[in-house]
């Protein structure tokens, strides 16, 4: 394992911004690759909807033959599959991604696996085949509608609320505060971002900003294109402080703080929950745990907001503050 680091210049300071909504493509990178590999728990309930039976083992077939050759889990894949449209939503990503250059497109499979001499699926797309850019196109889609689509209210929220989380840091400590706040992933020594990652390398931004963009499905390191001529951006863990176990403890100077209880409800906080969610993260009673949040709104910790027949609550900037100094890193 390497170390990216990412130099910045004080007009890159001034062009970073965090993203708002989720990329489907990253989402969709990213959950093939958590699907090739790894399974970890806290993805156990969007695993139990994807399809089943029959259909399920098309699905799984789908991915095995056409989605995971064009984008292995690995050191690399193809910066194509990703583009900066995808911010704009799935359709304007899918139609940049089959619009990609051929020569393009080409160098980069190139990278994945040996093409020359090479028959099968992914030399053909190499070649530029039209039949066999459909069928990427065809099977993005059907992957975003079977295995994104149906979850995407909860990948928006988990993603939101990280926004919202950050937007707050960034507002009262400007975008150094927001990038030192991403510790551990992410590690602010000015002016140098850095992350772990599969090779070292050094990333100038000169002069084009960052674009920091919270994802649902990345749940281990933190990621950016291969090509340093790209639109700067780096993909990383969304919603860090909730999604650790139930019943883990919280760092020990919010502890002394706020109490073990509290802090811990202010931990699963984090990330915007509602009250039943978070009575689940902190294994409590559903009015206990409206109690606990209660508390922590009367003192200026979290704020509530009524959702439809929910409620959902999200730290305040000073609550971010006390997460962001608080949380123990592993």
């Amino acid at each position: 394992m390497g170390t990216v680091r990412i130099h910045f210049t004080s007009a890159d300071l001034a062009r970073t911004h965090i993203a708002a909504e989720p990329d489907p493509l990253w989402e969709m990178m990213c959950s093939l690759h958590l699907l090739q590999g790894e399974k970890p728990q806290s993805y156990s309930e969007w695993r139990r909807t994807l399809p089943r039976g029959p259909e399920g083992e098309r699905f799984r077939h789908l991915i095995r033959t056409t989605l995971a050759p064009a984008a292995p889990r690995g050191a690399y894949f193809p910066d194509f599959m990703t583009p900066i449209e995808g911010l704009a939503g799935f359709e304007a990503g899918l139609e940049a991604v089959l619009s990609t250059p051929r020569r393009r497109m080409r160098r980069e499979l190139e990278l994945v696996t040996p093409l020359r001499g090479s028959a099968g699926w992914i030399a053909s797309l190499a070649r530029g085949d039209a039949a066999d850019i459909a069928t990427l196109g065809a099977a993005m889609q059907t992957y975003y509608e079977r295995a994104l689509l149906p979850y995407w209210p909860t990948i928006r929220a988990r993603v939101r609320a990280e926004y919202l989380l950050r937007s707050r840091l960034y507002a009262d400590d400007g975008v150094t505060g927001l990038l030192a706040s991403l510790r551990p992933k992410l590690r602010w020594e000015p002016p140098v971002l850095e992350l772990s990652g599969p090779v070292t390398r050094e990333v100038h931004l000169n002069g084009r900003g960052l674009t920091l963009i919270p994802s649902y499905f990345n749940w281990h390191n933190p990621m950016l294109m291969y090509d340093p001529e790209l639109p700067p951006i780096v993909i990383y863990p969304s919603g860090r402080f909730g999604s650790l176990p139930p019943g883990s403890p919280p760092g020990k100077a919010l502890a002394d703080l706020l109490g073990t209880t509290r802090a811990a409800t202010l931990r699963a906080v984090a990330d915007g929950c509602t009250t039943t969610e978070l009575a689940a993260r902190t294994g409590v009673s559903r009015s206990t745990a409206s109690e606990h949040a209660g508390v922590l709104r009367s003192a200026g910790l979290i704020t509530t907001q009524r959702q439809g027949l929910s409620v959902w609550h999200t730290p305040t900037a000073l609550g971010a503050h006390l997460l962001s100094a608080g949380h123990p890193t592993p």
